[in-house]
């Protein structure tokens, strides 16, 4: 069964060199049949994992890869445990494999970065409309996304760095769970973990709690705040569970760690 599969075609074709042909939005977990693309195709994943055979080898689709299939190749998805979340693009006209080329992506697999979504939606709200000028607005939009394929970002984070600072600014709320935290970032909990402990040696869940237990040990010490703020600043949900934690993992109370 399906998960989602929601897709939008452009309803007319610019008379230009190239033009947005549609966009859609994918959450599959069964293999998906061997297509033909007919234009410039992108996949970009946004979460989970799965592996795209094309041209006869066979390649790792994981957050933040994007896979430029040009028009004429063979291809199919198959996602991995439970799900693979993927936005798509096509671009068709005359001149959209120059486009691409100009732009310097080349067929197959790029690593891009986190996906743009919200290009993603924008795109398709313009391409709701026939009329021209939203049209071209949906073109403008396209190129956007894929000029962020292979803009030059050294500073940017990983997606696992982008969890760890997520992480790092919100794990005074005690609802913050793994699960909480693989939404907000479009995927799986169990994809998330993985690759959270590959990157960094160390599950999320352990990250969040070290997080908590840090935050609480230091303000032990340097404050005569009650135990039970201290926890609740800390995203403890209660006081009993600060303390047993704290002393689970430095050996002494909260009262002799003051």
């Amino acid at each position: 069964m399906e998960l989602k599969r929601h897709f939008i075609m452009a309803p007319r074709c610019l008379a230009t060199g190239f033009f947005v042909r549609g966009t859609g939005h994918f959450v599959i977990r069964q293999k998906e049949n061997v297509k033909t693309a007919l234009h410039c195709e992108i996949f970009w994943c946004v979460g989970g994992a799965g592996v795209i055979r094309w041209e006869g080898r066979r390649y790792a689709f994981r957050p933040g890869d994007v896979f430029y299939f040009p028009p004429g190749s063979l291809h199919d998805v198959t996602p991995e445990a439970p799900c693979l979340d993927y936005h798509w693009l096509s671009v068709d006209g005359p001149n959209a494999a120059v486009l691409f080329d100009s732009l310097g992506i080349g067929p197959g697999l790029t690593d891009a970065g986190v996906c743009p979504g919200e290009l993603f939606g924008r795109l398709e709200e313009h391409l709701f409309d026939s009329v021209k000028e939203s049209q071209l607005k949906a073109l403008n939009v396209a190129f956007e996304i894929l000029t962020r394929i292979v803009s030059p970002r050294p500073d940017r984070l990983s997606v696992m760095e982008q969890v760890k600072e997520f992480i790092d600014a919100d794990f005074h709320r005690p609802e913050l769970n793994v699960s909480g935290i693989a939404a907000h970032f479009h995927m799986h909990r169990v994809s998330l973990s993985r690759m959270f402990r590959r990157r960094f040696g160390i599950s999320p869940v352990e990250y969040l709690s070290n997080c908590r237990i840090q935050a609480g040990m230091s303000l032990l010490s340097s404050t005569g705040l009650p135990v039970k703020e201290i926890a609740a600043q800390c995203g403890f949900a209660s006081a009993d569970y600060f303390t047993k934690v704290i002393r689970r993992a430095s050996g002494l109370p909260p009262s002799l760690l003051r």
